[in-house]
């Protein structure tokens, strides 16, 4: 079996881990301090709040930002329902926005989003590939609304030379088990340069407390656990080599699938630079290919088979009839995610990519 994912825990994270509870605080300890600085001197911002997932960290962030109930966040209609489901927890309501040709929210259609009660903008850099977001600042500045970028699947992407996470008024990461660099279960990150929302962040995700007794803020038990940290300060280390070795083997799946015309590989534009958290290539006749090449051994996955408006609580919600946002109901029934890791071989691409070949000639 190939699969699709295969995320990295060895010897040198299993030492970090067993140190970190041996050594730490179980909670807060010196490893959750030195990742965050640590992440936040990677992704170039003055500030960096870790939290216990990448759901709360957008949360946290939406409410440091000002988002209360009453209010609208424009976000993009293809991402994994966290991304929504923040902005409901925030007490606010989301309002979707199709997609352009890279995946993510199209910038004249979140501008065609935004009403009266827009508070902020929430682009998803999908599948790792930045949005544009030179576009959508200078939408979000003419309105006078904050920047989010839900930055949760790009660890070390890059727009113009910038890494994801630096791009907006503050950002949120995922360092969940299938990311580029994950922390050995649930966690997240918010960065930014802004020392008022920073702060603000930091508080909330720690219960509103200001000393260990008084609280005056109504927050949330929101934090990373230290063996996290711990293990996620070792993979921030090497996520560079990972990435780079990511985007080789999308370079050679890029050359061997180029004569199957029924595969379009995942767009490469020239202002962003993805890590390819997820290799999603759009197919025809998906669902057969999945599964053929399940049957050859080949685990794929089809993230994200429904539209975020058209999952069932929020046809409930907000009666989306599920034929709203046309551009991502296609990306959702032609999106094919082929296997992607840093110790994926060219042999096991060679395999993968025979199997699609075969499976379109037979047709």
């Amino acid at each position: 079996m190939i699969p699709v994912a295969k995320p990295v825990f060895d010897e040198e994270m299993k030492k970090a881990a067993l140190d970190a509870l041996s050594n730490e605080k179980f909670v807060m300890g010196d490893s959750v301090l030195k990742f965050e600085e640590e992440f936040a001197k990677y992704l170039g911002t003055d500030f960096a709040v870790s939290t216990s997932s990448g759901t709360d960290a957008l949360q946290i962030a939406l409410i440091s930002a000002g988002v209360k109930a009453g209010d609208e966040v424009v976000t993009t209609a293809s991402s994994f329902i966290a991304t929504a489901n923040s902005v409901i927890h925030a007490g606010a309501t989301p309002r979707f926005a199709d997609i352009g040709s890279d995946n993510n929210v199209d910038p004249a259609r979140a501008a065609s989003a935004i009403t009266s009660k827009t508070k902020a903008l929430l682009p998803v850099h999908l599948y790792g590939l930045p949005a544009r977001m030179g576009e959508l600042n200078e939408l979000a500045a003419k309105k006078g609304i904050f920047v989010l970028e839900d930055a949760c699947q790009a660890h070390g992407s890059t727009y113009k030379g910038r890494k994801a996470g630096s791009l907006g008024n503050a950002a949120c990461f995922s360092f969940y088990t299938t990311k580029n660099m994950m922390a050995g279960g649930d966690g997240g990150m918010i960065t930014s340069s802004d020392e008022k929302f920073a702060k603000l962040a930091a508080k909330l995700r720690n219960c509103g407390r200001i000393s260990q007794y008084e609280h005056d803020e109504i927050g949330y038990t929101a934090r990373l656990n230290t063996v996290n940290a711990a293990i996620a300060r070792v993979q921030l280390r090497r996520l560079d080599k990972w990435n780079s070795e990511r985007r080789a083997h999308a370079e050679e799946y890029k050359r061997r699938l180029a004569g199957v015309s029924q595969v379009r590989t995942p767009p490469t534009p020239e202002y962003a630079q993805g890590n390819y958290h997820l290799y999603a290539a759009r197919v025809s006749q998906r669902d057969e290919l999945f599964k053929s090449l399940a049957g050859k051994g080949v685990q794929c996955a089809t993230n994200f088979p429904i539209p975020m408006p058209f999952q069932p609580v929020y046809r409930r919600l907000y009666g989306f009839k599920g034929t709203e946002f046309p551009a991502s109901l296609a990306l959702s029934s032609e999106v094919l995610c082929l296997p992607m890791f840093p110790e994926l071989t060219s042999a096991e691409i060679g395999a993968v990519c025979d199997a699609i070949a075969e499976f379109y000639s037979q047709r």
